[in-house]
């Protein structure tokens, strides 16, 4: 019986006997498909979906898709009348009345502290009562995750997009959340927890709608430290993937920053996940992926970890030798023969090409 990719990555992940090894790149950006589809002579539809999966079945691999998350628990709206040369205005209903942000079209959102919402004390009990709103778009957002099911069909597997509880939704600036989190300590936790509750409240919807993973992601050490990684990071992690079993999910953890000391003092292990993801190598992370990968539970598949300044800038050949070190190191393990991240804009289709060849056949000796 020939199996769908997606049943093969869940086998694979859950494992089943003799589950064939997973090889599943992560390619939100059109391009990089567009141009590989081109360079082995396939159509372009122009639907992102659609041409993964032709170029996934093409090239033998397990292609995995991710939805949105923190936006639809903050579902911010452009308000083309507001708006103009000079500045994306954006709006969002709120208890209180409308609540509007300002994002520069040259610097974008994450140019300058302007595009993020939160900025005082006060801007925390918006935040809240957005989140606690949540469930008032019950029927939208089960339109929208059927509507995911319904596109990807068993052709890959499904990935809901991080609701990023300690980094507020991306509702304050990175650089921000540290001096929040001493300022405005009480509002800082209520507006996590408040994002915990709607983030279960989604995940429990896209559970219900056929979403294959759960997730969450949070900072390396290259933004935290560890005690604040067991303070602030560990507890809803733990939460996450409790709520997530408890409900016969799955739950991937992704990470693409320096985590070689939070995995080998077993931080990961301690909220059980069933993926972590990218253990990032340098320059991208500080992982040894050999050491990495032992340090970790055996039972958690990891997920990874090509370079992907490697796979962007470097040639054929080396993304193969790469690539054949990285099957080297996960030998005896459950791992899905990955990237660092996802697959930067500007890649080769002949490197693209070379990793995915060289993990399916080395993989599979």
């Amino acid at each position: 019986m020939t199996l769908s990719p997606r049943r093969r990555f869940l086998d694979y992940v859950r494992r089943a006997p003799d589950a064939r090894p997973v090889v599943s790149p992560f390619l939100p950006h059109a391009d990089v498909v567009r141009a590989t589809l081109a360079h082995v002579g396939l159509p372009v539809t122009g639907d992102l979906i659609t041409d993964e999966v032709h170029l996934a079945r093409a090239l033998d691999y397990e292609p995995m898709f991710m939805t949105a998350c923190h936006d639809l628990i903050f579902p911010w709206v452009e308000d083309p009348a507001r708006s103009d040369a000079d500045w994306i205005v954006m709006t969002m209903a709120t208890p209180d009345g409308p609540w509007m942000r300002r994002v520069s079209r040259r610097l974008g959102v994450w140019g300058d502290d302007e595009g993020f919402p939160v900025k005082t004390e006060d801007d925390y009990g918006r935040l809240v009562a957005v989140a606690d709103a949540v469930g008032e778009r019950e029927d939208e957002l089960r339109a929208y995750f059927r509507t995911w099911r319904e596109r990807v069909g068993e052709d890959g597997v499904i990935v809901i997009g991080h609701p990023h509880v300690t980094w507020m939704g991306y509702q304050v600036s990175q650089r921000n959340l540290i001096f929040h989190e001493i300022d405005y300590r009480e509002a800082f936790h209520r507006g996590m927890d408040a994002i915990y509750r709607a983030a279960c409240f989604v995940f429990e919807i896209a559970m219900a709608e056929g979403i294959d993973f759960m997730s969450e992601s949070c900072s390396g050490l290259e933004m935290t430290s560890p005690r604040d990684f067991d303070r602030l990071d560990l507890p809803y992690l733990k939460a996450f993937s409790a709520f997530v079993h408890a409900r016969g999910g799955l739950f991937w953890y992704h990470n693409c920053g320096l985590t070689r000391h939070l995995i080998a003092t077993g931080r990961f292990d301690q909220f059980s996940p069933d993926v972590v993801e990218t253990v990032a190598p340098p320059p991208e992370g500080d992982n040894d992926l050999a050491e990495s990968r032992r340090a970790l539970d055996p039972g958690i598949c990891s997920k990874g970890n090509l370079s992907l300044l490697l796979m962007r800038d470097g040639t054929p050949d080396q993304v193969a030798q790469a690539t054949r070190a990285m099957v080297a190191a996960v030998q005896g393990y459950a791992h899905i023969h990955s990237t660092a991240d996802a697959v930067l804009t500007g890649t080769p289709p002949e490197n693209f090409i070379a990793f995915l060849r060289t993990a399916r056949n080395v993989s599979a000796l």
